[in-house]
């Protein structure tokens, strides 16, 4: 079994992680499902509150109600049984001497009686009569007192106290037949006098329970609640038909009639109060049930023709890496993996374009290698050929000449040697020193030189023939005639080297001094190719953050800030060896 479950994750976790449809879905499936969840739950928490509360009000509002017309129903039978017995009392206002009225005054008597008991009556009273102990009754003319003897709640009439009363709730079975029985409430209070006809006898008041009942049979149908009254003696008056015993997580509410010591007794078993919660939850997961699968079936829908093309551009991928470089994927879509294509397609094109480049440079490069080799070995002839000239000179006492041909061979020969492309700093300014002393010869004493190099610069790396463009840049540009002032300074800053270059020749616009340091085209003889050349090789060699800045102004000058970082010759070797 463990082995089955570790087979079961390996082989979902190779589907996870090999198959952009798998992550897709689980994708759709998470998006959906963490809202749902959160949504749901949020909502049926809430939902099911206000319900619960809804119910809770409208059965606190019922039995309220129930409450309300129980407490009045009461009360207005325990007055008018009040009224009548102190009418009955005063032998002022009536006496009865007759149960059968014989004579003209006991039947007026017992009119005016019988108004006076009519005049009781409200609009849900069903009967006020005065019942002797013989059975004969003063009130109306249809109660059939033979069958109103066989009741049970009169049966337990007769049984009580002179001074008490009974009060409970009963089915009529003592009116007419033909009529459906009646749901009443009746109070029967014995008559306090102990003489004449009204000796033994009882007051009933029956009041009809149509609208008592609506509230109780309101809570038993739609509330599912089991209604129980209790009377002061802890005797049932009602109860709900069906039979059912209480259980402790029912939901009971009791309330107390304190005038008259009733109980209302109102319970509700805990899964009926809880329905609707229960049926929210229900159409809850249901819902997000449906969702999943709608989920599903749209990443199903959605991931299918994406992977397809992913897949497709995949199988280009490998045939390009082995070697199909002509290949080009069609792009019909406007997508993310449209432009992913896209790009996969200039990406092919730029590998082809840079294979062909690469064949030209390496072409190239083997033409310069025998080119240089060429350049190697015609300087044997040109200086062979200035070595003989400077010997002539110095047979002939031409000075001037010998050492004019002496410093141009000695610039000649660093400018045509391709060993180094990195030099000390020390040796390039030799070779800057040479080339002065052919202007100098050339020019005569017409320029001054001032040079301040700190010592410890000397020994640090910087591109062959990095100066002598600037220079010459001043004798043909800024000294037209040889003459003015040139001075040259070398500072330790840090990490980097800081050479500044300053003439007081006739300078330049700031427009013109920008463009020195942009490219020009290669058959124009134009002003400044040689020093944008020196920044060009130190971007190259460095870094774009070095390289050249010049400070020109016209009739005061110009001055030209190079730098670049410190490269020991340990360091040019450890690079090259690489």
């Amino acid at each position: 079994m463990v082995s089955f479950f570790r087979r079961v994750k390996e082989r979902f976790t190779d589907l996870l992680y090999g198959s952009i449809r798998a992550k897709l879905m689980l994708f759709f499936v998470t998006v959906a499902l963490v809202p749902l969840l959160l949504f749901g739950y949020a909502s049926y928490k809430k939902s099911s509150t206000i319900v619960n509360q809804q119910f809770n009000k409208y059965e606190k509002f019922a039995i309220s109600q129930l409450e309300t017309q129980l407490v009045n129903t009461i009360d207005q039978m325990f007055v008018v049984s009040k009224d009548i017995q102190q009418y009955l009392s005063d032998p002022t206002l009536i006496v009865i001497k007759e149960e059968i009225p014989k004579t003209y005054e006991g039947f007026i008597e017992k009119k005016n009686f019988e108004r006076f008991l009519e005049a009781h009556k409200t609009f849900n009273t069903k009967g006020i009569y005065l019942i002797t102990g013989s059975g004969y009754f003063y009130g109306g003319t249809y109660l059939n007192t033979e069958m109103l003897f066989q009741e049970p709640f009169w049966k337990k009439a007769e049984n009580i106290d002179s001074r008490d009363h009974w009060i409970g709730f009963y089915q009529t079975q003592h009116y007419d037949k033909s009529k459906p029985p009646e749901q009443m409430v009746g109070l029967v209070v014995p008559i306090q006098s102990q003489y004449g006809v009204l000796k033994g006898s009882k007051l009933l008041i029956e009041t009809k329970a149509d609208e008592l009942f609506s509230y109780i049979k309101y809570l038993e149908r739609d509330v599912h609640a089991f209604v129980t009254i209790r009377d002061d003696k802890k005797n049932i008056l009602y109860s709900s038909a069906v039979n059912r015993n209480p259980n402790a997580n029912d939901i009971v509410r009791r309330t107390s009639l304190d005038a008259y010591g009733w109980q209302v007794e109102v319970r509700v078993p805990e899964k009926l109060f809880y329905k609707s919660s229960t049926v929210i939850m229900n159409y809850t997961l249901l819902g997000i049930f449906f969702s999943i699968l709608l989920a599903s079936l749209l990443a199903m829908l959605f991931s299918d023709p994406i992977a397809k093309r992913l897949r497709k551009l995949k199988a280009s991928m490998g045939r390009v890496s082995a070697g199909e470089l002509d290949l080009q994927v069609p792009v019909k879509e406007r997508d993310e993996i449209a432009s992913l294509t896209v790009s996969f397609n200039q990406m092919v094109l730029q590998i082809k374009g840079l294979i062909e480049e690469i064949s030209e440079t390496e072409r190239l490069k083997r033409k310069a290698e025998l080119r240089a080799f060429h350049y190697q070995i015609n300087p044997h002839l040109l200086f062979n050929t200035l070595n003989s000239i400077q010997w002539k000179a110095r047979l002939a006492n031409a000075h001037e000449v010998q050492q004019m041909i002496y410093h141009l061979t000695e610039v000649l020969h660093e400018n045509l040697n391709f060993s180094d492309e990195l030099i000390p700093l020390k040796k390039e300014l030799s070779t800057i020193k040479h080339y002065l002393k052919v202007q100098e010869i050339r020019f005569g004493h017409m320029f001054d030189y001032e040079e301040t190099v700190s010592p410890e610069a000397m020994h640090y790396l910087i591109p062959r023939l990095s100066l002598q463009p600037l220079f010459e840049n001043i004798f043909f540009h800024a000294f037209e005639d040889g003459n003015g002032m040139i001075k040259l300074t070398v500072e330790d800053k840090s990490d980097v080297l800081e050479l500044t270059l300053s003439d007081n020749g006739k300078g330049m616009t700031a427009e013109k001094a920008s463009m020195l340091l942009q490219p020009h085209e290669t058959k124009e003889k134009s002003r400044g190719i040689g020093v944008y050349n020196v920044d060009q090789r130190l971007k190259l060699h460095f870094g774009s953050e070095y390289g050249l800045k010049i400070i020109s102004e016209l009739m005061k000058g110009t001055t030209i800030i190079m730098r670049w970082p410190k490269r020991s010759a340990s360091y040019d070797q450890s690079n090259s060896s690489r």
